[in-house]
């Protein structure tokens, strides 16, 4: 039963009641009136108790209709109180979960943050680190110690050790960073590379500005070509006709040899006529794997002579091997030829006894004397 039908049955109660407390006042009224008409007093009393009787049995009736629709009112509140208890005690631990989840989850979300501070004083640190290595790289000498070392390890690389010389020394005096030993000569490897300008280029905002440091660079570039050409392309003091020019960075290569214009110094045609040749660290790479494949070529070149060699001593001791061989058989032959002499003539020594023995000693002499006589000859 809904609560809209438990409404209705209640007003329809409180309206017998109404009409029930019409009657009684009728019936007190009528009790007064009851000297002037007795008969359809009777009558009328009758029909009203009729009707009392009929409205207390509907008024029983609605009773118990009411207090089984409250009794069952009250179960289905129990029950929905109940499940709502249930539900409300489910969503309390849900949301407790949740609440644990999100404490658990702002806690690792506080760590990663901490870890990101810590992170981001580290990328400022190393920044400031980065800053001051490139302060002190701007003094030329550092810079040039930093290309040699990168040149160093490139060598050590690829090349064997004694196939190359750091800071070696011309008798001229002139000092070159590396000196790669080749069969034909040795090539000079320079690493002190002109980069002031290129820096302040970098630095530059005005377009303009930035054309002329750019050629001042190319310029530098271009003298720095004639230093190495004159300094250490000494074919007098073992040289080949032509010297490397080491650039430590491949964006520096690109601006000085790749990325050119014709109003700007060809620093490439420069370097062919001055025979000194720019090399970025992976063309450098590349001319070293040549360089390393021909002394592989010249290793097995070598190797090819000696075991030539060693072929030629082997087929002497050979020879050496059969003329002993030749001349054991000689002896062997003449051992077997004695061995063949002296088993003849133990079989005539043999002979003879048996011929003693027996006593025909003369019938036998004539063969002896024969045998003797050959023997003797």
């Amino acid at each position: 039963m809904t609560v809209f039908e438990i409404l209705m049955l209640v007003i329809s109660l409180l309206l017998l009641g109404g009409i029930v407390t019409g009657v009684v006042f009728l019936i007190s009224s009528l009790r007064g009136y009851k000297a002037s008409n007795d008969s359809s007093s009777q009558l009328l009393q009758q029909h009203l108790t009729d009707s009392l009787g009929r409205q207390d049995g509907r008024l029983g009736q609605l009773n118990e209709q009411f207090v089984t629709a409250i009794q069952n009112m009250t179960t289905n509140l129990n029950e929905r109180l109940g499940q709502n208890q249930q539900l409300t005690q489910q969503m309390q631990k849900a949301m407790a979960q949740r609440l644990d989840s999100t404490g658990k989850t702002m806690g690792d979300l506080k760590g990663q943050l901490g870890q990101l501070d810590q992170a981001t004083r580290n990328i400022l640190q190393v920044g400031s680190e980065v800053k001051k290595l490139q302060d002190i790289l701007q003094r030329p000498t550092l810079r040039g110690g930093l290309g040699e070392w990168s040149l160093e390890n490139l060598l050590k690389e690829v090349l064997p050790r004694q196939h190359y010389t750091m800071q070696y020394r011309f008798r001229n005096g002139s000092i070159v960073d590396a000196l790669v030993h080749l069969a034909r000569g040795h090539v000079a490897i320079d690493a002190k590379f002109p980069l002031s300008n290129f820096q302040l280029m970098l630095e530059e905002k005005e377009e303009s500005e930035r054309q002329k440091l750019r050629r001042a660079f190319l310029r530098d570039v271009c003298r720095r070509i004639d230093e190495v050409a004159d300094k250490y392309i000494l074919p007098d003091e073992g040289t080949l006709d032509f010297a490397l020019m080491y650039v430590p960075a491949e964006n520096v290569y690109y601006e000085a040899v790749i990325n050119l214009n014709d109003k700007e110094p060809d620093v490439c045609s420069h370097g062919r006529r001055r025979k000194v040749i720019p090399v970025s660290p992976n063309t450098l790479y590349g001319y070293l794997m040549v360089v390393a494949t021909g002394l592989k070529g010249l290793q097995i070149e070598k190797n090819a002579q000696l075991i030539r060699q060693r072929l030629s001593r082997f087929s002497d001791d050979m020879q050496l091997f059969i003329n002993d061989f030749a001349m054991l058989g000689k002896h062997v032959n003449n051992a077997r030829t004695k061995y063949e002499e002296a088993d003849r003539k133990l079989n005539i020594f043999h002979t003879r006894l048996q011929q003693m023995n027996t006593g025909v000693l003369r019938e036998t002499e004539p063969p002896e004397q024969t045998e003797q006589s050959s023997d003797d000859e």
